[in-house]
């Protein structure tokens, strides 16, 4: 059970503080939640039952993993599948997944698709932009926040570590 204070990984939002954990009414019973607050988006707040246990949430990966995972990049494969529905259905998969260098491997490869793409004048699929930017968004908050470094200069530390970018 997580603690008023702790910051977690949750779903496809990101890193967020747990604020308070309240009981509210949940059709003819009164159960407990979760209240997090988003740490990108000071005006939303999420209420997660603290019994589902089908919801993506987990503690943050301590620095120095987060940091053998960004120097480690280069080692990581991006995901490729041929078979549209296949690869959308998998990177959904990934991204779900809650596993740090899932993510990696969901930017990755949609990075080099993107390349691809661009050569013949298309674009990635609304889709497939949509899980580019998911997956971004969690990796580089969760970058951000545990080494504490801006979220706008994650990139820029990435290049540094290893050498160019990845998104």
């Amino acid at each position: 059970m997580y603690s008023i204070g702790d910051v977690v990984m949750y779903k496809n939002i990101g890193v967020c503080e747990i604020v308070d954990i309240v009981e509210r009414e949940d059709y003819d019973s009164v159960e407990k939640y979760y209240m997090l607050k988003p740490m990108n988006d000071d005006r939303s707040t999420i209420f997660v039952n603290i019994n589902n246990k089908k919801v993506m949430m987990r503690y943050l990966l301590p620095a120095e993993e987060v940091e053998a995972i960004v120097n480690g990049i280069e080692d990581i494969d991006g995901y490729y599948c041929d078979n549209d529905r296949e690869r959308d259905l998998h990177l959904k998969e990934l991204i779900n997944s809650g596993v740090t260098t899932c993510w990696v491997e969901v930017i990755k490869g949609l990075y080099d698709r993107r390349q691809e793409r661009n050569k013949k004048g298309k674009d990635l699929s609304q889709v497939e932009e949509r899980m580019f930017k998911t997956a971004e968004k969690l990796f580089y908050s969760e970058v951000a926040y545990t080494l504490d470094i801006p979220f706008n200069e994650v990139d820029a530390y990435i290049n540094e570590r290893v050498g160019h970018s990845i998104a």
